[in-house]
């Protein structure tokens, strides 16, 4: 503007100081439109775009009867869910196209210690595209089987936490192993139908298919009733999924076992892990009902580019899990849930024992009570009791494995957790 009124003062001719006000004035007017219409496009773009900063924390007091062989009471973090924070992001491209992402970290709520093996984003970090097709992403992410068939079944997901999770997490329908590296498909939902497919290439020079995973899930909702079905194949697990959660530091070879629990531990060398799975779950009123089914297969036993076998395992280890569980509603804010879980095993052979070392059975008992203080708080208390019979994966006479709290010295083990969560 300042140029504009020196430019007229120039000017000894009123009538042409005029015209030369009225042409720089409309010349100004057209800028100042153009940069205002930019900025509107611009914030209009922005109203289009979201990050969402999201959380939980869950905290309890941890009592265990029999932890390698004495009682403790610890502060232990992840009773309900498993702590995380994490962002995500939403843009529009426009055309219902969208443009996303997912950030989300893992991590001890009572040490600050990074879970997932100390990832800095090890619970999911991936991107893609969503429109009316549905959503294509890539990075790690979590199995289908667990999104469609896991959440919706099991009680662990929904109030009883890692005390009601399955032995050795065998079937991971705790979550224990991401999918590292994968593409997954995400289908709109259709006359009550929900479809998810995983693929991870597994990308190992020189073996072409070393930490491939292939899953497939589905679930139909009609009315109080919800049914589904689940397939899960992962090549080489030990090098593959569970080395994917171990800790960064931690060197990949294949003289490494990557499984923790000796419920599976002695089955790091099997070629192909499979999981089978279908669930069901009837609302009656303020009641949930639920039942939940997996076939688990660890294949191939022997195979030493997949991890050790100083058991000399051959052919296929089969855990067949079935869960029964219940949900009642007290109050809108009171609920009260009971679990019954049975995981058997068969007797696997070795190279010295064709017929096989011993089968193993496990059956375990949990109830869990959650309070609503808020929308986005909760106090709980779950206890769990589990009995163990027969030969564990190591050869040794199977213990209580309770996931994440440590064996038992015996075949029983009890626990109750008491805890706060909160999420954002």
């Amino acid at each position: 503007m300042t140029r504009y009124v020196s430019a007229v003062q120039l000017t000894s001719r009123a009538g042409r100081a005029e015209s030369i006000n009225q042409k720089r004035f409309a010349g100004s007017s057209r800028i100042w439109l153009a940069g205002l219409s930019m900025i509107a496009i611009s914030s209009g773009a922005m109203a289009q775009s979201s990050v969402t900063l999201y959380g939980s924390l869950d905290d309890s007091i941890l009592l265990n009867t029999n932890a390698k062989g004495g009682r403790s009471v610890s502060v232990s973090d992840n009773g309900i869910q498993g702590n995380r924070w994490g962002f995500l992001g939403k843009e529009d491209l426009g055309g219902n196209l969208n443009a996303v992402f997912r950030l989300e970290n893992g991590f001890n709520a009572t040490t600050g210690v990074m879970g997932q093996g100390a990832r800095l984003f090890g619970s999911q970090a991936y991107v893609g595209l969503t429109g009316n097709f549905g959503s294509f992403l890539a990075g790690r992410q979590l199995n289908s089987d667990v999104v469609l068939i896991a959440i919706p079944f099991s009680s662990a997901s929904q109030w009883s936490g890692i005390l009601g999770s399955h032995p050795g997490d065998v079937d991971n329908f705790y979550d224990t192993f991401r999918v590292p590296s994968s593409l997954k498909y995400i289908a709109p939902t259709f006359l009550g139908i929900n479809f998810q497919a995983v693929y991870a290439p597994g990308g190992v020079a020189g073996h072409l298919t070393q930490g491939q995973v292939a899953s497939a899930a589905a679930n139909y909702t009609y009315g109080p009733l919800m049914l589904g079905g689940s397939y899960n194949n992962a090549q080489t697990p030990n090098q593959g999924l569970a080395a994917g959660t171990a800790n960064v530091n931690t060197p990949i070879t294949t003289s490494g076992d990557y499984y923790s629990s000796p419920v599976d531990s002695g089955y790091a060398s099997a070629h192909t892990y499979q999981v089978i799975a279908g669930g069901a779950s009837y609302k009656v009123g303020p009641a949930t009902l639920g039942v939940l089914y997996a076939n688990t297969q660890f294949k191939g036993l022997g195979d030493i580019n997949s991890g050790p076998n100083p058991s000399q395992y051959v052919g296929t280890a089969t855990f067949q899990n079935v869960e029964f569980n219940a949900r009642y509603w007290i109050s809108p804010a009171l609920s009260v849930g009971a679990e019954y879980d049975i995981t058997t095993r068969n007797s696997v052979s070795t190279i010295a024992a064709p017929k096989g070392t011993g089968s193993a059975r496990y059956e375990h008992a949990t109830v869990g009570v959650q309070y609503l203080l808020s929308k986005t708080t909760f106090v709980y208390a779950v206890a769990t009791t589990q009995r163990a019979s027969g030969t564990d994966s190591t050869g040794a006479s199977a213990v209580a494995a309770n996931n994440f709290i440590g064996p038992s010295s015996s075949s029983r083990q009890s626990a109750v957790r008491v805890g706060l969560n909160v999420h954002f």
